[in-house]
């Protein structure tokens, strides 16, 4: 019982998986589609996003105790089950290589342009095998140490940014042409709800369902959405829609500007510190969950903990190349990762719906 996780850890962890990667990016990336008109695109993208929960919360219920790659051999059958669970744990693994190129981009950039690519790669896998190695119980402890420390420095860097505020640059409000509110609105699901099923199902089997465990999911993925709109927000009021659409990270360069009576400057730390926290935990869920599928499909003891370190190695080195450059990237993101993540995130779980309810209807007849 003590790998069971409680309503408060899934909705910390939630909130911080669905942040990720995109506190730094989706301000550019909405920006680009609606400029001043991004934030709109959030709540459309926050609201659709929660309809995706329910069905993920909805196929969770119904196969208590397993988790993702159980679920794959009781659905699908021994054999298909298998091969099933093998492609998503590989592609699991090249998302945490994107996860890794990202995080390493960011620092040899923005902070340590000196320093080695694949010494901030091997670092951070490093923490994340830890984290995965620890169990997933441990991991959300951990989230709930650092949570109340987050929304503290997430409250200080909004504070400080207000004096620099502009209101007059979300005008006018309303001017969406058809095809950028659909591209929007699929860019915020994509990275932010679709990637969290494979994820958060593969510890399925550790959730006791009592009634508020359906609620954290949903209030986990509402306050990831208020939390990114209000980044969003400031960026445009702050930057200007232009600005905010060219800028790679936009919201590291909005805490540079904050200058609090000409000697609070600087900080912009801040905002990486808190990116850190998110992508940590990001990384290491999505670890998690292709460690537990390794080690399901190869029926090893203790979901594949063995694999750890030989996981970790290869997902570093696939990381350095799993980008050529960062035209690449864009293109990637733009168009193959938008099939990927429809493919694992709603026709995957669709299938999965139905074959549940085909199972159950089944074994109710049997019975």
């Amino acid at each position: 019982m003590n790998e069971m996780l409680s309503s408060r850890q899934i909705m910390i962890l939630v909130l911080l998986f669905m942040v990720g990667t995109t506190i730094l990016v989706v301000p550019s990336s909405l920006a680009n589609e609606a400029k001043q008109n991004a934030w709109i695109l959030q709540i459309v993208g926050t609201s659709i996003g929660l309809l995706f929960l329910a069905l993920y919360i909805l196929i969770f219920k119904r196969n208590k105790g397993l988790n993702l790659f159980q679920m794959n051999e009781r659905l699908f059958g021994r054999w298909l089950g298998k091969g099933i669970s093998l492609l998503i744990a590989f592609a699991i693994m090249i998302i945490c290589a994107q996860v890794l190129f990202y995080i390493g981009t960011f620092i040899t950039t923005q902070i340590m342009p000196d320093t080695p690519t694949e010494a901030i790669h091997v670092l951070f896998i490093i923490t994340a095998m830890l984290g995965a190695n620890f169990g997933i119980a441990n991991l959300a402890r951990t989230a709930e140490i650092f949570f109340p420390w987050i929304i503290l420095l997430f409250v200080m860097f909004i504070l400080l940014i207000m004096p620099e505020v502009k209101p007059e640059m979300l005008l006018p409000i309303g001017e969406l042409e058809g095809m950028s509110l659909i591209r929007g609105t699929l860019q915020v699901v994509n990275y932010s709800y679709l990637p969290l099923f494979i994820t958060f199902a593969a510890f399925n089997s550790t959730l006791v369902w009592k009634p508020g465990i359906g609620k954290a999911f949903v209030i986990g993925g509402l306050l990831s959405g208020i939390f990114l709109m209000i980044l969003v927000l400031v960026s445009t009021m702050v930057l200007g829609p232009a600005n905010s659409e060219t800028q790679i990270y936009p919201t590291y360069v909005l805490a540079r500007k904050i200058n609090v009576g000409n000697f609070l400057q600087r900080i912009e730390v801040i905002v990486a510190f808190l990116w850190f926290i998110f992508v940590y935990f990001k990384l290491t869920l999505y670890f998690y969950a292709m460690m537990t599928g390794f080690g399901e499909v190869f029926q090893l003891p203790n979901q594949g903990k063995i694999l750890c370190f030989p996981l970790g190695m290869i997902t570093s080195v696939l990381s350095l190349v799993v980008y050529p450059n960062f035209v690449y990237k864009t293109k990637w993101d733009t168009t193959t990762w938008t099939s990927e993540a429809i493919l694992l995130g709603l026709l995957y779980p669709l299938l999965m719906l139905c074959m549940t309810t085909y199972k159950n209807k089944k074994a109710s007849v049997i019975t």
